[in-house]
C-alpha cells in the first residue's frame, strides 16, 4: 500500500509540473501547432546575378509562432528549405541589383507548387501563400 501511495504522489508532482510548464511555455496548443515544409526559389534572367532577398520562416515547429523575416545578399539561382506554421503567411522576394527578370516560386514538401511569380525587368519579385490550417 505504502508503494502504491508513493507512485501516484511521484505521478501527481510530475504531472503538476508538466502542466504548470506547459502553461508557462503557453498552453497545448502553443506546443502542438502543426507545421509545414516549405521551399522558396529564386531565378533570373540572365541565370547569374546577385539580388537582395527576404523569406519567412517559422522559428520552431512545435510552437505556435509568427514566422520570422530573414533578409539576405545572394547570388541566383537560390534555394532553401523552411518549416512555416500552419495558418501563417510564407513569402519570399527579392530585388534585382540591375535589369534581370526575377522569378519567385513557393513548393510544398519540395513538390507542390503553391505560388509562383515573374517580375518585370529591373522590378521586384513577391510570391506569398497563407498555409493550411
Amino acid at each position: 500500500m505504502k508503494t502504491l501511495l508513493v507512485v501516484v504522489a511521484v505521478l501527481a508532482v510530475v504531472g503538476g509540473g508538466t502542466v504548470a510548464l506547459v502553461n508557462h511555455l503557453g498552453g497545448w496548443t502553443t506546443l502542438t501547432g502543426k507545421a509545414w515544409a516549405i521551399t522558396y526559389e529564386l531565378s533570373a534572367e540572365p541565370a547569374q546575378t546577385l539580388v537582395d532577398l527576404t523569406y519567412a520562416k517559422s522559428p520552431d515547429r512545435n510552437r505556435k509562432e509568427t514566422p520570422q523575416t530573414v533578409t539576405a545578399e545572394n547570388p541566383l539561382p537560390w534555394t532553401v528549405e523552411v518549416i512555416i506554421n500552419a495558418g501563417e503567411k510564407a513569402q519570399v522576394s527579392a530585388t534585382p541589383k540591375g535589369d534581370q527578370v526575377l522569378s519567385c516560386r513557393i513548393l510544398l514538401d519540395g513538390v507542390k507548387e503553391l505560388a509562383s511569380a515573374t517580375g518585370q525587368p529591373g522590378q521586384p519579385v513577391s510570391c506569398e501563400t497563407v498555409t493550411a490550417a
